[in-house]
């Protein structure tokens, strides 16, 4: 080998660093690319699907109904029963408070069910209309059923509506 042969030959270590940087260059690229997508499924996706998520989702923590399309403040959230007894007569009482945590004065209709514990068939039910709760307040609620078996029993809220005041009670 010459002096000038030697001279002109690149060492393949050199040649290797073009590669090194032009693969690091393309995952940086990949990667960009992955947490743009991230980021536009975020802010751009699909926001029934999410809704429906979500009314899914509370029904299925709090086993209450609703027709309230509200995700943000869902109806089921408000509501608590508090007692749950024998009345001063033959039948059963349910008694509870409910917060309206949006920010307008609401209606709320509210579907309790009595149920006998040893089988869990209800042997009441019945609706109360709770009127002009006030934004981020409590309202007291009773509702009671006439007549009850002598056994155990279980008061459930079944469904719960929601509504501004003033305005038609949902479907």
């Amino acid at each position: 080998m010459t002096e000038d042969t030697a001279a002109t030959e690149t060492p393949p270590a050199r040649r290797l660093i073009p590669l090194w940087v032009a693969g690091l260059g393309l995952l940086i690229v990949v990667l960009v690319l992955l947490v743009g997508l991230v980021i536009a499924k975020s802010a751009f996706g699909s926001g029934g699907e999410s809704n429906q998520t979500i009314d899914k989702e509370v029904v299925d923590q709090t086993g209450i109904l609703t027709t309230s399309p509200d995700v943000e403040h869902p109806p089921q959230r408000d509501i608590r029963i508090g007692t749950c007894e024998s009345d001063s007569q033959s039948g059963a009482r349910a008694a509870g408070t409910v917060t309206n945590w949006t920010s307008q004065p609401s209606d709320y209709r509210v579907v309790v069910s009595f149920r006998n514990d040893e089988d869990g068939t209800e042997f009441g039910s019945t609706s109360l209309t709770i009127a002009e709760v006030a934004p981020h307040r409590t309202s007291n609620w009773s509702t009671s059923v006439p007549s009850r078996p002598d056994v155990v029993f279980t008061c459930r809220i079944v469904s719960i509506d929601r509504w501004e005041t003033g305005q038609a009670p949902p479907g």
